[in-house]
């Protein structure tokens, strides 16, 4: 019999219930524990998939890899949309019952240590206190918050609708407007495709012009989807798609210009781009990224080039400087009037867990402690930060995707679990692990071309905190090994 104490009898949080979230629930539920509370800061579960609810949402991985390799899915395309994700992480989340745990509607302000009880409190937006909690799981992800260029925050002069892709407002649609979309990333392509169809007229304003493949998207057969019933055919499926993303990442041959996958790959992105705008020379000009491939998330879209063929659509080649009442001027100085504005700007990344602020041993903060620089072990844990995991967190963004949930939620889980077990009250990272893991990631991430130009992956002095340069099969074992090696349980 292992000794006991209150600490090891007190719940779980997790706080956020898209993927990771349920990820870390239904394994909390898969060791015995059933004993957590999920914070929800919006009125359904789902995230991401929750929140982005722009026309043309979908996923950019394949639905067989792009979904929980416990709970395979009848997909009706090879491609999901956010309608059909969102309706299987609610049907994973009924099947598991893990809605019963779910606070919806509340924001969390403050996850807050205790030295003396050695477990956590939280206080959310409507000012209640939540706890004590024996451990913290963060599953917020890092694409949550909004950015918005200066001139479109509070109040602006602009009469016409104007919002965020991840906030698209019910109700809100392109039909008949002369609309203006901001970027020409992944959220972008996808609007701009359901824009050529319904809107009046279409510009886009584009800062740099991206790298794109083909998506070769389209719904499964009734013949396919037969087969995909069939467990086997759909692991194999699902099997395929893991090796194919494992092998791109081998040594990182996707992330340096000299790798394998990073050639193979730029060779099918230049020749998709002249293939499809040799026609259109202006276009081609204007299309053809001066960064190398890789650099910045790559767009995959089937249909992005022939867009900017239609004679609705206007290429501008200037970002948007300020609003006036009719719409927005361009950095040449040129004022297009506008119905809607779409800020397809994406996300303020480098902020990790920026939404609420997180306190550790003797009061330290967490977003202090970083600097600006988040870091981590492997993502997961902190010195400094006990009990404390996040899911997705710094230099984890890989894909796919959810199979670093998997493993991640493996990892918190089972330290957890051990916890309760021994009787213990502390899970801690060695700061001396911790250190030589982020010296070695570093150095590794030096020879890739993410460092190479302006992205996302990148703090304001240029670190790269978010990427993760090999393949899934390596993380996951390294989450085995740091779970043994790297972690203090006392």
């Amino acid at each position: 019999m292992y000794p006991q104490n209150k600490n090891s009898d007190l719940p779980v949080a997790i706080i956020g219930s898209g993927f990771s979230g349920l990820a870390a629930a239904i394994s909390l539920k898969k060791k015995g524990i059933q004993n957590f509370t999920i914070f929800e800061q919006e009125a359904g579960l789902g995230g991401t998939w929750f929140n982005n609810r722009y026309p043309g949402a979908e996923v950019d991985l394949e639905s067989h890899i792009y979904s929980f390799s416990f709970e395979p899915y009848d997909w009706t395309r090879n491609y999901a949309t956010q309608q059909e994700l969102l309706e299987y992480l609610n049907h994973v989340a009924r099947k598991w019952d893990v809605n019963s745990h779910i606070k919806f509607n509340e924001k969390v302000d403050t996850v807050t240590w205790s030295d003396a009880e050695k477990s956590y409190r939280i206080t959310t937006a409507s000012g209640a206190g939540h706890g004590p909690f024996c451990a913290v799981i963060s599953a917020v992800g890092f694409l949550n918050l909004p950015l918005l260029p200066p001139f479109a925050r509070g109040n602006t002069p602009f009469l016409g609708d104007q919002c965020h892709t991840s906030r698209w407002p019910e109700g809100l649609t392109l039909n008949a407007k002369r609309v203006g979309i901001l970027g020409t990333g992944s959220s972008a392509v996808q609007v701009i495709d359901e824009a050529v169809r319904d809107a009046a007229s279409v510009k886009i304003f584009q800062i740099e012009p991206n790298w794109l493949l083909p998506k070769g998207a389209r719904d499964f057969t009734q013949a396919e989807r037969l087969q995909h019933r069939f467990k086997p055919v759909q692991w194999w499926k699902r099997f395929k798609l893991y090796a194919g993303y494992d092998m791109r990442s081998y040594g990182s041959a996707h992330a340096r210009k000299e790798g394998h996958s990073n050639r193979s790959r730029t060779k099918r992105s230049l020749a998709y781009l002249q293939a499809s705008l040799a026609d259109r020379p202006d276009l081609l000009k204007l299309s053809t990224p001066a960064f190398p491939f890789e650099a910045r998330r790559t767009v995959i879209s089937d249909t992005y080039y022939d867009n900017l063929k239609s004679p609705k659509v206007e290429l501008i080649p200037f970002a948007v400087t300020s609003l006036t009442e009719k719409g927005a001027v361009d950095a040449s100085g040129k004022e297009h009037e506008l119905d809607l504005i779409v800020y397809a700007t994406g996300f303020d990344a480098a902020n990790y867990l920026g939404n609420y602020k997180v306190k550790g041993e003797g009061g330290a903060d967490l977003h202090a402690t970083w600097n600006g620089e988040p870091e981590a072990l492997l993502g997961l844990m902190v010195p400094g930060f006990p009990n404390f995991f996040m899911m997705y967190g710094p230099n984890t963004n890989s894909v796919p995707l959810v199979s670093f949930y998997e493993a991640q939620a493996d990892f918190a889980t089972t330290l957890i679990s051990k916890m309760k077990r021994s009787g213990a009250k502390t899970i801690s990272v060695k700061p001396q692990m911790f250190r030589r893991f982020n010296a070695w990631l570093q150095a590794k991430l030096a020879k890739t071309v993410w460092g190479s130009t302006t992205n996302y992956f990148q703090t304001r002095t240029g670190k790269v905190v978010s990427q993760w340069p090999f393949s899934a099969s390596a993380y996951i074992m390294a989450t085995k090994l740091a779970r043994r090696l790297a972690v203090d349980i006392q």
